[in-house]
């Protein structure tokens, strides 16, 4: 079969393998395992399930969706405090990103990341025949905005940051983004999966820049990781080129319907990233006691911690036999001694503490 000549040596994006695979690679129960690897919630909004179970029997699920997610829409332009026509449903953030990348990656032209990032970006600039720049970051992890200017020439295609930033937690500097967003006509992406840990976004800029785009998940926050919706945000006449490359029908009647109820349910979000951040100062504070151990500041749900007496790759192992799995980011330059945890229930957090100090020594 002919295929793209670049896929017969593209690896792929790393999937992460599920709880029963993991159990059985070390001979345990998948009810054993706890997991601190995918930066999700772990805490399930059940009454939104119930809610739309009342529904079930009104739901057209034998026809496609509207395909303007109007009722979501108009539910997200009140969140974001938008128009309604800045916004654009997706089936999650990567399909979001996948169509940015389709608007403005032309093959051989050069996309502009701030690394270490999130991977999936340049497992997508690939795949859209472009050329990956990395810009490293500085030593404290912020954003290094004049590299990231310097860089740009009449190559370079389109510019991807994060906000707070996965795996390191930075927030993007606003001023620094203003800049560069005046500076040239690059689009810039800024992915703010994470925003409602922070509440700082740049998402208010977006009718100042045509050139900006700002991504957003319903994963972490929301709890609705399964649910598999994101948005975009950007000018309206941005929105209007992006709808040219949206898939058809691509978010399900139940996620429209399930988003829906999220969206008149923002005190259940508040209160869950509250109860979250809750539980990230008390970890903070139990594991900044462990000798060997250095956290990484974070705005965000997640954070690197740093081992000063061995790899990350061995603490991974380690913490893995006892059931514990964490994000092994020890492949990444710049990170050999790190592993990414997010913050999980608060047994499950106390569970990680005492098998960090064991594995530690």
């Amino acid at each position: 079969m002919k295929i793209r000549k670049f896929l017969k040596n593209f690896v792929p994006y790393s999937w992460e393998p599920s709880t029963a695979d993991i159990a059985n690679s070390i001979g345990k129960n998948p009810n054993e395992i706890t997991r601190f690897d995918t930066n999700v919630s772990h805490k399930t909004p059940i009454e939104w399930l119930e809610e739309l179970s009342k529904e079930f029997n009104h739901l057209e699920i034998n026809r496609y969706p509207d395909s303007s997610y109007i009722s979501v829409r108009k539910l997200l332009a009140d969140y974001c405090s938008c128009n309604v026509d800045n916004l654009i449903l997706t089936n999650g953030a990567d399909e979001g990103l996948f169509m940015i990348g389709s608007m403005f990656i032309e093959p051989s032209s050069d996309v502009i990341l701030s690394t270490p990032t999130y991977s999936y970006y340049e497992k997508m600039i690939q795949i859209m025949g472009g050329n990956v720049k990395e810009i490293t970051r500085n030593s404290d992890f912020s954003d290094d905005f004049t590299k990231i200017s310097d860089s740009i020439n009449d190559n370079t295609s389109l510019i991807i940051l994060c906000s707070p930033n996965n795996p390191t937690g930075n927030l993007v500097d606003k001023n620094s983004l203003e800049k560069l967003l005046s500076s040239s006509d690059v689009p810039v992406v800024v992915d703010e999966a994470y925003f409602e840990f922070t509440n700082e976004t740049v998402a208010d800029l977006v009718n100042l820049y045509d050139n900006l785009i700002v991504v957003r998940t319903f994963s972490k926050a929301f709890g609705l990781a399964g649910l598999r919706v994101g948005y975009l945000l950007s000018s309206i006449s941005t929105t209007s080129l992006l709808n040219k490359v949206r898939p058809p029908n691509s978010v399900g009647e139940l996620s429209v319907n399930l988003s829906r109820i999220a969206l008149n349910n923002i005190d259940w979000i508040a209160n869950n990233v509250k109860e979250i951040l809750s539980e990230k100062i008390l970890f903070i504070e139990q594991v900044s006691k462990i000798k060997n151990v250095d956290i990484i500041p974070s705005t965000s749900n997640f954070m690197l911690l740093k081992f000063t007496n061995t790899g990350g790759a061995d603490i991974y192992e380690k913490l893995l036999r006892k059931g514990i799995v964490v994000r092994d980011v020890s492949g990444t330059p710049g990170l050999e001694n790190y592993i990414r945890i997010n913050i999980g229930l608060h047994d499950e957090n106390n569970k990680l503490i005492q098998a960090i100090e064991e594995v530690s020594v």
